[in-house]
């Protein structure tokens, strides 16, 4: 049987499947994108296999997968079963390696690998425990027991009754994703994490299988090219103090506390505007409460960006805001720093390894909101600390986020991955190119 865990010039075949791709744009489909292309350019025959999707555009590099709408995130895709037709193509692929990425595809994968007798590595991006509103069935089952139900409002047993069911049912949703996470990971042969938290994590939780910690790369030659202020063109003066954040707007991001944060500071700071950079179900109700807190001339909604553009909202910032506690890392904040963006976070989970803290940005207490204003407030009021950070964040970030280097690392598992699998089943053939 031939080794490949030395041999650098044997070129693999590479299947990535993941849940998003183009034309989504998330944090994920950056990475994934980053991770083939950089794959593809040292010689590996990388497949990406994602769901079908509107708007989607041909390439011969993706496979698609027949997919429905999913309600709770309509840009997203639910897979359905594959059709015979392309369980034969899958087959002819000969992969040596599945790589998963997402929670809806893995599933399927789980199974085909099984049978096409493939390694399976999984990346953990997202800790779904955060997200159990998103379940399919919760949103009904929390809309029954909504404040505003007729039984509630009538009866002090309804109420009772409705308290102690959404207690329940939020009880029972985080203990099933847990439980799903494990499961998932035991029947990989490999589990990569973006941070050292996530990977602690995972196994404080039960996971057995082999854990690489492997940062996702960012894309540094499209976020440093020089590009045009895009402020003016939504509405943020040529002289305001721009705050920037960048996230999906969703409940487990915490937008709501940033809010409440950026209401202090721009109390302190009259200039200080910030720009929201992302789309997603709870803007209505962010925009209201800027309404409510008297900042809403303050705040812009920009939407979601395409990629190629976002580095123009990096480099025209004075100061990066993150809230969010349930990142497995924060590429965000990576891409902040890389532009010379200093950086203010809550000190939780995987953003902890996207930020020096003292040295490129502060990473705070998640529950301490003055700290928090505090240190924005110093950076944006200390020129010569400002200057500091921005310049160690990217010397950097330089060193530590590129594609080329989270490949590397990447292929590495690939190939130990392969090495192990092939000694556990001799049977199979031996791989000769």
């Amino acid at each position: 049987m031939e080794q490949v865990e030395n041999d650098q010039s044997l070129r693999l075949r590479i299947g990535i499947f993941t849940d998003g791709w183009e034309p989504i744009i998330s944090g994920i489909v950056t990475s994934v994108r980053g991770l083939a292309a950089a794959l593809g350019a040292v010689g590996h025959h990388v497949t990406v296999i994602a769901p079908q999707m509107p708007g989607q555009q041909p390439d011969p590099s993706v496979v698609r997968i027949r997919s429905l709408p999913y309600f709770a995130q309509p840009e997203y895709r639910m897979v359905l079963p594959p059709s015979p037709r392309k369980l034969l193509q899958f087959k002819a692929m000969n992969l040596d390696v599945m790589h998963t990425h997402g929670i809806f595809l893995p599933t399927m994968v789980l199974a085909l690998a099984r049978a096409l007798r493939v390694p399976l590595v999984h990346t953990y991006h997202t800790r779904m425990r955060d997200y159990v509103h998103q379940y399919p069935g919760y949103a009904t089952l929390g809309w029954l027991a909504g404040d505003d139900r007729w039984y509630v409002r009538r009866s002090k047993p309804g109420r009772r009754f409705t308290r102690v069911f959404r207690r329940k049912l939020n009880q029972n949703a985080i203990a099933f994703a847990a439980g799903f996470d494990v499961w998932y990971a035991n029947r990989c042969q490999h589990i990569i994490t973006p941070s050292q938290a996530m990977a602690k994590e995972l196994e404080e939780m039960g996971v057995k299988t082999p854990i690489s910690v492997i940062p996702n790369g960012i894309d540094l030659e499209n976020l440093l090219r020089p590009q045009a202020d895009p402020y003016p063109a939504f509405g943020v003066p040529h002289d305001a103090l721009r705050l920037l954040t960048v996230c999906r707007l969703d409940l487990a991001k915490s937008i709501d506390e940033l809010l409440h944060r950026f209401a202090r500071i721009q109390a302190a700071i009259p200039e200080a505007h910030l720009t929201i950079v992302g789309d997603g179900p709870i803007r209505h109700e962010l925009e209201s409460m800027c309404v409510s807190l008297g900042i809403r001339d303050r705040v812009v909604f920009c939407g979601y960006i395409p990629s190629k553009d976002i580095g123009a909202f990096y480099q025209h910032a004075r100061l990066f805001l993150f809230a969010s506690v349930s990142e497995t890392q924060g590429l965000v904040a990576l891409e902040a720093t890389a532009c010379g963006l200093p950086v203010v976070a809550r000190a939780d989970m995987g953003v902890t390894s996207c930020v020096l803290d003292g040295e490129t940005g502060f990473l705070v207490d998640p529950n301490d909101v003055e700290a928090f204003v505090d240190r924005a407030l110093n950076l944006l009021q200390d020129p010569a600390l400002h200057q500091r950070f921005a310049t160690a964040g990217r010397d950097w970030v330089k060193l530590e986020a590129g594609f080329d280097l989270m490949a590397d690392r990447v292929l590495e598992v690939y190939r130990r991955t392969f090495n192990d699998y092939r000694a556990e089943h001799p049977t199979l053939a031996v791989k000769t190119s």
